[in-house]
Parts: C-alpha cells; structure tokens; sequence
C-alpha cells in the first residue's frame, strides 16, 4: 500500500552474478580484487542481488573491498537497508565502479517504481542521487556508476522528502542544488538545478526581530522546493519581510521531533532582540504549535534543560494554512499501513502517520485538550470545496484549535496546497499581509 504514495513508475536494466561471498557477522562479504578487476556480489539470502563490480584499470594494486549492513542507520525503516561499501577512501573518477544493491520489497507492491541510488559518505554528510541509476524489476535492485564508495540505498524523490533530507532552514543567500526525479525535485548534494530559497539572508534572519523576518514550515512529504512559484506564498511575503526563510525537515518524524528540532536550533543561533512569525502549510501549522506549546518543557528535546522559556516571546504570529489540528486520517493511510508493518522499534521513523491517526491519544488530539493560551497570535487560513474539506483537510479538524481574542478563521474556496501555491489570486497573500503588519 505505501508504494502508491512513495514510488512511480519507472525501470530499467541490471547486471551479472558473479560467485558468491558468504557473509560473517555484520560484514555480508568481502573480495581482494586487483589491476585487472572483479566482483564482490551477494547472490542468495536476503540480499541477494547486493554487487560491486571493478572494472579493470580501476585500482592499481589488490585492493580488499568489504560490503555491509549498516545496521546502526538511524533515519530509515529496514525495509530499505543501508549498505556500507569500503573503501571509501579511494578516488575512483578516472574509472567507476558498479554497484548494485537490493531495494525494499514495498515499493514493488505496484509494479517497477521510479528509484534512483542514493550515496552519501557517511552518516555525517548530506545524500547525493546517482543520475544514471538503472532498476531491475524482477531482481528488485537499483545500479549506478559511482566515483566513490561510502553508503548507499534504493530509494525515491518521496523517501528522501519523508526520511532524508537535511533538517536545516535554508540561507537565502546560498543556492540550493536539487534534481527532478522522475518528476519530483529534491535537494541533493550533486543536483544539477540551482535554486534560490526564500529571501534575505539566514545572517540576517537570527540577527533581526519579528517586524522583518518569516520561517514557513511545509508539510508532510513536502520541501521547501513546493513555495517558488511567482504566486507562492514566498513570494508574496517578501515583498513586506526582509528575510523569508523555510525550514526542510524528514516529515515522516513527525510533529515532535521536528518542532523540538527546530527549537534547540532556533535557541542555538538566535541573536539579542531576534523573532519572527510562522507560516506552516498542513502538518507545518501543527509543528508550529509545538514548538510554542511544548518543545520547552519537553523532556525528549535533545537541548532540554529545566526553566528552558516558551517560544511564545518570540514567534510574533502563527498561519496555519489548511493545518490537522484534529489529525487527517484518510490522508495518511498508506503511510499508516506501512507504520503499522514497522517493528516496534522502528515505528518513530513515521511517526507522523500516528500523529495524524485521529485516534484517542494522538499528538494533536492531547494539545487541543490541554491547550493554555499564549502570547502568539494564531491565524488559521482553511479551504473548503464544498464538501467540509479542502481535498486533504477536514474542515472540522483544521478549526479545532482553540482561537481567543483577536485570533482568526479565514475560509478560502481552494484545495489544500493552493492555499498557498495561489495565494496571489485567490486573495490569502493579501490577507496575510494584513495579519503580518498587526503587531
């Protein structure tokens, strides 16, 4: 069920199977190979199909390569294994090598998805997307040439979006590389397309207060690559904010996470008299409540310490654009079915589908009854099609925050994200440009 919301179509070729090595202990297998090449290939069990072939001329000596699993990878289910090929060391741009690695079953539930092999050298460093990545349907693996070994996986455009790409908010003032993968573009570390996020600078941001800055939080499956349309909400507000900046975050973490995120490095580099006010599109809005609600005096928050201040001094304004603030269930399904599949152990790597369950107990469900009101201003910007939702949202759900004093309901005739990829000719960006020149 998850391959409907995390794959599309796509495919490709695939390779030979060399003899294989048996694996030991974490190492699943290793082969000295020389000047005139070889192969390390896995071909039974269940990573068959896991391979690196060096060409000859690759290596001027024998050189002993090792492949395993990285077993204490921290950002995705197992369903779609790690692997960790070495060495990393060596430059092999002059000739790459070939490597092979199996891909999670789900995302064959529908046919061949659209994969691309991931790489990256460490757990420290950002994922790049190998461009010439090919995928065999029947061995259910992805390959690419690469000019260097490290960590690689089988994944997609929505798997980075929902468990790999860098929590950070994006500067401004430095270009953002992405790619379009099968349709869908992601910031990666080898992208080809240039990009340029938001406006001002993050310099300036943590150094001035609410009157010139903006952060927008997208939502789930999102990035901050969805706000760059001339009608975007990015676009709009720059016209009266110095600095509009956006967070990117892995949204299957869920609410907590990020918004606890946000808050130790909100507190990290803020600057004397720094503020600011919140956009969050959809999940974006909720975790834009937490952070001012609970990230304080939450225990589970890296940075946690006793008498750490509530936010609320500090976001002038909260917009939510089309938030959960009673969950979505039907919108998250998929990802639901998938979360209930995930070992116990592994189920706070999509969390959000529990957040947005609707169940008794769920995240938003507790903060609206236990809501306190605070200094922010909340603003709830909501679409209804004429049905009670805006294709993704109940309308009963993105009204169930608590609103007091000057806080307001806005409706808009518009499905979800144009609440804020319209928001010119639909009148929101007018209309948020009043709330933000309400100080």
């Amino acid at each position: 069920m998850v391959a409907l919301a995390l794959a599309s179509c796509g495919g490709g070729g695939g390779g030979g199977s060399p003899a294989p090595v048996a694996p030991t202990d974490s190492m699943l297998g290793e082969a000295t190979i020389g000047p005139a090449g070889g192969a390390l290939t896995i071909a039974s069990g269940t990573h068959a199909g896991l391979s690196l072939t060096v060409p000859a001329g690759a290596v001027a000596v024998a050189t002993n390569f090792r492949v395993q699993l990285d077993t204490d990878n921290s950002d995705l289910p197992s369903q779609f294994p790690v692997y960790r090929f070495e060495p990393s060391s060596i430059d092999l741009s002059a000739t790459p090598v070939t490597v092979t690695v199996p891909a999670g079953d789900t995302l064959f539930v529908t046919g061949t998805p659209g994969l691309s092999l991931f790489a990256r050298a460490d757990d420290m460093t950002a994922w790049s997307a190998m461009s010439n990545s090919t995928v065999d349907g029947p061995m259910r693996t992805v390959t690419a040439r690469v000019s260097r070994l490290g960590e690689f996986v089988a994944s997609s455009g929505v798997l980075h979006r929902l468990f790999t790409q860098e929590l950070r908010i994006y500067d401004p003032a430095v270009p953002v590389t992405t790619e379009f993968l099968f349709g869908l573009e992601v910031a990666i570390d080898n992208g080809t397309v240039m990009r340029t996020v938001g406006a001002g600078s993050l310099a300036s941001f943590w150094n001035s207060s609410a009157n010139d800055n903006v952060l927008i939080l997208h939502g789930v499956i999102g990035s901050p690559l969805d706000f760059l349309g001339t009608e975007d909400i990015v676009a709009n507000v720059a016209l009266s904010k110095s600095n509009v900046v956006l967070l990117s975050f892995p949204s299957a973490r869920g609410i907590a996470y990020v918004a606890n995120e946000l808050y130790d490095l909100i507190a990290q580099n803020q600057r004397p008299g720094f503020g600011c006010s919140i956009v969050g599109h959809s999940i974006g809005g909720v975790i834009g409540r937490y952070l001012i609600e609970k990230s304080h005096t939450d225990p589970a928050r890296p940075g946690f310490r006793t008498g750490d201040p509530s936010f609320e001094s500090i976001v002038d304004q909260l917009v939510m654009l089309g938030p959960p603030n009673a969950g979505a269930q039907n919108s998250t399904l998929p990802l639901a079915a998938f979360e209930a599949a995930l070992p116990e152990s592994e189920r706070d790597l999509l969390r959000v589908a529990i957040d947005l369950g609707e169940q008794p107990g769920s995240l938003p469900l507790v903060m609206n009854a236990n809501y306190v009101d605070n200094a922010t201003r909340y603003h709830v910007v909501y679409g209804d099609l004429g049905t009670g939702s805006d294709g993704v949202i109940a309308v009963s759900s993105a009204l169930a925050v608590p609103l007091v004093g000057a806080e307001t309901a806005t409706l808009f005739l518009a499905p979800h994200d144009d609440l804020h990829q319209r928001a010119t000719s639909l009148g929101i960006a007018v209309w948020i440009g009043t709330l933000m020149q309400t100080q």
